[in-house]
């Protein structure tokens, strides 16, 4: 089955610190999870289909090129590494998972690794913000970014994501005070 794809693997490669040796193969799936998970997720399903659908035509143009070629080719690397990291050391094969060692180097510790994982996640989180700017500020370019019914995915406008839930009920207006941090028993 053939997926259409936002970034080549020259962009993937030269955005990140994935060096050349690193087998494609290994980060398609990588590629395919993180544009599911960020950019669907931040542009909605016509959106995403509608940019997939140019692609395939070969029609990819103006506004949606930049949207392609600047703000998701920024971001997506990112994210796609973000999600590569833990499985670079290890190799599934027939059943069994293998710890990968190198001759000329020392593998990472748990807590380098997430730490290496939480810069390069900082890093998708601020061109995602770019992104959804761009769109948010050119909406009459992106009339698909308001289409979404249904099952369709619709976009989220949030970001970053920072373990705790800051978004306010409807009834509740603009205002946010200490007692929606409080427990009712409080």
């Amino acid at each position: 089955m053939a997926y259409v794809l936002f970034i080549s693997e020259d962009k993937l490669k030269s955005s990140t610190a994935i060096t050349m040796n690193v087998d494609v193969e290994f980060l398609l799936p990588f590629v395919r999870q993180a544009q599911k998970l960020y950019v669907e997720t931040k542009l909605g399903t016509d959106l995403t289909q509608k940019l997939k659908n140019e692609i395939i035509g070969g029609t990819l143009a103006g506004a949606y090129k930049t949207l392609v070629d600047t703000y998701i080719g920024d971001m997506l690397p990112n994210f796609a590494f973000y999600h590569a990291i833990p499985f670079l050391r290890f190799k599934v094969e027939n059943g069994n998972i293998y710890s990968k060692t190198s001759e000329t180097g020392v593998a990472l510790s748990t807590e380098e690794s997430q730490h290496l994982r939480e810069e390069v996640k900082n890093t998708g989180e601020y061109y995602m913000e770019r992104m959804i700017e761009y769109v948010t500020n050119n909406l009459s370019s992106f009339p698909e970014y308001s289409t979404n019914s249904g099952a369709d995915v619709s976009p989220d406008r949030n970001a970053y994501y920072s373990n705790m839930n800051l978004e306010r009920p409807n009834q509740q207006g603009a205002e946010l005070t200490l007692r929606n941090f409080l427990t009712p028993d409080i």
